[in-house]
């Protein structure tokens, strides 16, 4: 993207009235940015302006409207002086897994984490699988011990058969048969599933061979797993371990949050915000797929909306055709992500789940 070409037009906001507005020095601190803004154009700007807070949008909306022409010099002098104010700082900037982690972690829920650290470490998904090949094998099955048995299974499942023949050797007869029977329906699962619980295990291993804390709870990482899931395979997987042990797959259910799960778990005060946050193209082909199959979350969000953002979000739903089943899970996924990412960041926190008797 580029920036305006002619900067002083782009900050021509009150054409032919007044006179050109006074030297850089002149401006209050919220008109320089204003300038500056305006110097990088409405398209170049726009990622800079969805990150400021109402407030900001306030302070950069009178500045913007106070000012005049301000002519190329002048626009060229005030960035200098940014540039200039910018040198102060140590703009040193490290790299490295471990600044990722730093950077995203206050803004990002630890299931997205996971995976774009684990994209970048991992090119291809049969890179997770060599990786775990080459853990030790009294390291991998300490570890897969304090696993569930399918998470055990789907891991053995993709390693030789020799190395999980070892590993399966450590463990006791009860859990080895128990893995053992995993083995044999791995094979019905999602390849996604399959390779999300890979990227799970290998990101754990690693994190506890750097010292990097405490792994988490197997029912929290199989919830966040599901929540990004299909329906109907998550409906499948939690039956299967209900069958089993249904006092896991209940932990799982506290666990997991899915677009379903908004209108209990999410206070109504919370609804503009979290609409606010989504792409919007993306909210309405949730909400869409939502209404095709009788959910209360639309109801929910329209409920709790202005009335004119309502009004308007009916009408633009109104218009978009049934979706196929795999694009409306995808965009409720999203939306999904963006509250985990929310409650990760502290600006919006879930209700508990309520408990079942």
């Amino acid at each position: 993207m580029k920036p305006a070409a002619d900067a002083s037009l782009a900050l021509d906001t009150q054409s032919g009235q007044g006179a050109p507005a006074a030297r850089p020095g002149g401006l209050t601190p919220p008109e320089k940015a204003a300038v500056i803004i305006g110097a990088l154009g409405a398209e170049a700007a726009g990622p800079l302006l969805e990150l400021m807070d109402e407030a900001a949008l306030h302070a950069f909306t009178a500045a913007m409207s106070r000012l005049r022409k301000v002519d190329a010099r002048d626009v060229r002098e005030t960035i200098a002086e940014f540039l200039d104010a910018l040198g102060g700082y140590d703009t040193t900037v490290r790299g490295g897994i471990s600044q990722v982690r730093e950077v995203l972690g206050p803004h990002v829920n630890e299931a997205l984490l996971g995976r774009l650290i684990d994209s970048a470490e991992t090119p291809s998904p049969e890179n997770v699988w060599k990786k775990l090949a080459k853990v030790g094998e009294d390291a991998l099955a300490e570890f897969l011990m304090s696993e569930h048995p399918q998470t055990a299974a789907v891991i053995l499942s993709k390693l030789g058969a020799d190395h999980a023949a070892k590993i399966l050797n450590r463990f006791d007869p009860d859990r080895a048969r128990d893995v053992v029977m995993g083995i044999t329906r791995a094979s019905s699962l999602d390849p996604s599933v399959i390779e999300e619980i890979g990227a799970s295990v290998s990101r754990e291993l690693l994190r506890g061979q750097l010292g990097g804390g405490a792994r988490s709870n197997p029912a929290e990482r199989v919830g966040s797993i599901l929540d990004y899931t299909s329906t109907e395979l998550r409906d499948h997987v939690l039956g299967y371990i209900e069958t089993s042990q249904p006092t896991f797959a209940a932990e799982v259910r506290r666990k997991m949050f899915t677009f379903e799960d908004i209108p209990a778990r999410i206070e109504p005060r919370d609804a503009t915000m979290l609409m606010r946050e989504v792409d919007p193209e993306t909210l309405l082909k949730a909400m869409r797929h939502a209404i095709d199959n009788d959910s209360a979350t639309v109801d929910f969000l329209l409920r709790n909306i202005s009335s004119r953002m309502a009004d308007q979000m009916r009408q633009d739903l109104a218009e978009i055709g049934r979706l196929r089943r795999k694009d409306g899970e995808a965009a409720q996924s999203e939306v999904v992500a963006t509250i985990r990412a929310l409650e990760a960041a502290g600006r919006l926190k879930l209700t508990p789940p309520e408990e079942e008797h």
